[in-house]
């Protein structure tokens, strides 16, 4: 997590202690260069291209994650919400307790504005006032 938001990083620590599902972070997970950001793109794995479109992941301000359950990884959405809701409410936590000062916000509610489309990046938490 070397590059990534520290305060995002804290959540991230604090969250696995106390999520009921365990969870990790890919290999392309944290801080991105604008190549390993266009590889993605070219693999449909991102909306970003890393150079037009810059990704939150090559400032820093990102991480994925992905469940772990029976000894692998998991991407089923309803393991991975229920990790985002676990990091989400550690976020509000930690600002309460005045620990951090960062907001969160999860890929699983993006979508297009005007449009029925949600949650297109479920593995993805990004902080969202940096």
């Amino acid at each position: 997590m070397a590059g990534v938001h520290p305060e995002l990083v804290l959540v991230f620590h604090e969250s696995l202690a106390v999520s009921p599902i365990d969870f990790g972070i890919p290999e392309y997970g944290g801080l991105r260069s604008a190549e390993e950001q266009h590889s993605l793109f070219l693999d449909n794995k991102s909306k970003a291209d890393g150079y037009n479109k810059l990704s939150n992941h090559q400032h820093g301000n990102a991480l994925d994650f992905y469940a772990y359950l029976n000894g692998s990884a998991s991407w089923d959405k309803v393991h991975l919400a229920m990790v985002a809701a676990t990091i989400l409410s550690t976020a509000e936590r930690l600002k309460a307790q005045g620990k951090i000062t960062i907001s969160l916000r999860w890929g699983g509610t993006f979508g297009n504005k005007g449009r029925s489309f949600h949650g297109w990046d479920y593995p993805h938490m990004e902080v969202i006032n940096a």
